[in-house]
């Protein structure tokens, strides 16, 4: 009985060393593997950060590094996120520069067009009676900020009673929310561009009611348009501005202000970005951060 007992204790220790080897192992192997997977995803950051043009790339291998990067933990860089912030603000502002108002422009001062530098506005009486006093949010309401991509990868995504609760939801290109258990209904601002503008509607004098339709499923939202960039998309700005009014509808037209669009441009420029022009949600979606809140981008990138 006593050897039977002896035996037993053997096997167990002999089990639990067994044991206690096979997870230790594990959590070796684990950690090198996280410690790898670290290194491995340093050398990714470092590689992409540094490039400085797209010229003989191999397109497959940067393809093939950038799905590895995405593969990688993300981990909150809050100096890094803190002086990004701080650096938007002190060059754009776009809290309170990113639409024309009577707040931030003077009345009979002339306006440069971003995308046409030689061309200039004047803020006439006809255009500052078009403006609205200030922007429309207060201080508070781009707390919870969300920024809602126009295309078609949220479908099936579940997302629309998260974006639903933001406190400020940003849409791009006149995006339907038909889908509303996908992507919300809930909106504050949408934006088009004036070749959507002229291309869709473009008999907004004789008939705006298309137009005001497809507005009509975005409630009390604001319609901000890029009336000078160029100038061929400042009469359709205004006419829209004009047929929406008439038609008394509850959403209202603003307009992007050139400058905070040339001092952005200016600001990715210096910093490597090489493309003829940012996006339109290129220019929206830096919105919140200067308020001191992570906005939620869904199915967008920030550039």
């Amino acid at each position: 009985m006593r050897y039977l007992i002896l035996f037993i204790l053997v096997c167990s220790g002999t089990l639990l060393s067994i044991t206690l080897i096979d997870n230790y192992q594990h959590q070796r192997d684990g950690f090198l593997d996280s410690v790898q997977k670290r290194l491995q995803c340093r050398r990714l950051r470092e590689k992409l950060v540094t490039m400085t043009t797209m010229k003989k790339v191999d397109i497959a291998l940067f393809s093939q590094e950038v799905r590895e990067l995405m593969n990688c933990p993300w981990r909150l860089n809050l100096t890094h996120r803190e002086l990004h912030r701080t650096e938007l603000w002190s060059c754009c502002n776009a809290s309170d520069r990113l639409m024309v108002t009577r707040q931030n422009t003077n009345q009979n001062q002339s306006l440069t067009y971003d995308a046409e530098k030689w061309r200039k506005r004047k803020v006439d009486q006809a255009l500052w009676e078009m403006l609205p006093q200030t922007v429309p949010w207060s201080k508070g309401s781009l707390s919870r900020c969300a920024v809602v991509g126009s295309g078609g990868i949220l479908q099936n995504s579940s997302c629309g009673a998260e974006i639903d609760n933001a406190d400020y939801v940003i849409r791009f290109n006149l995006a339907p929310i038909n889908k509303s258990y996908d992507v919300g209904v809930k909106t504050d601002l949408i934006t088009a561009n004036p070749s959507q503008i002229n291309k869709g509607y473009p008999d907004l004098q004789r008939n705006p009611g298309p137009l005001v339709e497809v507005m009509s499923v975005y409630g009390h939202a604001h319609l901000l348009l890029h009336a000078f960039s160029f100038g061929f998309g400042t009469s359709p700005c205004f006419k829209v501005y004009h047929a929406l009014r008439k038609a008394c509808t509850q959403q209202k037209v603003v307009f992007f202000h050139p400058d905070y669009l040339l001092k952005l441009d200016k600001f990715w420029r210096r910093r490597g970005q090489r493309a003829p022009r940012l996006s339109t949600g290129s220019s929206v979606r830096l919105l919140a951060l200067p308020s001191g809140s992570i906005p939620k981008y869904f199915a967008t990138s920030l550039l």
